[in-house]
């Protein structure tokens, strides 16, 4: 593939420039923007770059250990039963995906304990 043919990847671009500069919660923000983009089908550009993008960020923010300690706030929340209902919602997706992205790691882990 030539650089014609590659996929335009403006979204990506736009959040790997402002990574490094952005806070934790900030870039959660914009991992859970991609998220509702990704599962509302509406695109700023393609699908593609918008699953890069959040590909991107969440390696970024499971890196840094943030996905793993939110989670853990997360469920502490929403069992406190004081998250607004669009706040939940937002928790309930976020643990959503955290459950089946960490699910293949996690059954990973314990094949080779067996």
């Amino acid at each position: 593939m030539d650089a014609a043919e590659e996929p335009e990847l403006a979204v990506c671009h736009r959040h790997l420039k402002g990574l490094l500069s952005s806070g934790d919660r900030e870039t959660f923000r914009a991992l859970m923007a991609q998220a509702r983009h990704l599962t509302n089908r509406s695109y700023e550009t393609s699908l593609y770059d918008h699953q890069q993008t959040f590909r991107l960020l969440w390696h970024h923010l499971d890196h840094v250990g943030h996905l793993s300690r939110l989670s853990q706030e997360a469920r502490s929340r929403l069992a406190s039963g004081r998250a607004s209902a669009e706040e939940s919602e937002e928790l309930e997706l976020f643990l959503t995906l955290y459950r089946r992205i960490t699910a293949p790691e996690a059954d990973e882990s314990r094949r080779g304990h067996l």
